[in-house]
């Protein structure tokens, strides 16, 4: 079974054991709606503890999620730093959409199909989504995840296709 995550605890809000999570996820209202089962990852051994959503809010860069599991802000401090991570499962997407983590591992070609990489990561930052390329024996180069740059994503095929401008490689 694969997941996504979802982001990771910061600490507890307020007294009835709201957790603060900084959120990495794009499709927060979804994955965090009432009655929903999530799971919180232990670090050092990978057991996850489902837990189960009574109510959300996002503000920023946070979301404020309430578990039926967390009554008290002790209860959620134990929990700072461990990751929200919720079952990956392809029926959410529409024709057409993708999960970012089915990018990483992609192949990244140009428009005339030469070979220039493949996806390490899928970084967010707060103006955009960008790509990390890695290269044999070359620096790793960042393409912006927008229209622009980006021409064509076959993900059964695992290829991304770019447009390249000067400096980007």
């Amino acid at each position: 079974m694969e997941y996504l995550s979802l982001g990771k605890i910061v600490d507890s809000f307020g007294i009835d054991g709201t957790v603060k999570i900084y959120s990495t996820t794009s499709f927060a209202s979804k994955r965090y709606q009432a009655g929903k089962k999530v799971f919180i990852v232990n670090p050092q051994d990978l057991s996850m503890q489902e837990v189960e959503v009574v109510s959300f809010r996002h503000s920023g860069f946070f979301d404020f999620v309430k578990f039926n599991e967390l009554k008290t802000p002790e209860e959620v401090k134990l929990l700072k730093g461990r990751e929200i991570q919720v079952i990956k499962d392809n029926k959410d997407l529409n024709k057409g959409e993708y999960f970012y983590s089915d990018l990483r591992g992609c192949k990244v070609v140009d428009e005339q199909n030469n070979e220039l990489g493949i996806v390490k990561e899928v970084e967010e930052f707060p103006a955009q989504v960008t790509l990390r390329v890695k290269r044999n024996g070359k620096q790793d180069f960042f393409v912006p995840f927008i229209k622009e740059f980006i021409k064509d994503v076959e993900i059964d095929n695992k290829i991304i296709k770019i447009k390249v401008i000067e400096g980007l490689l």
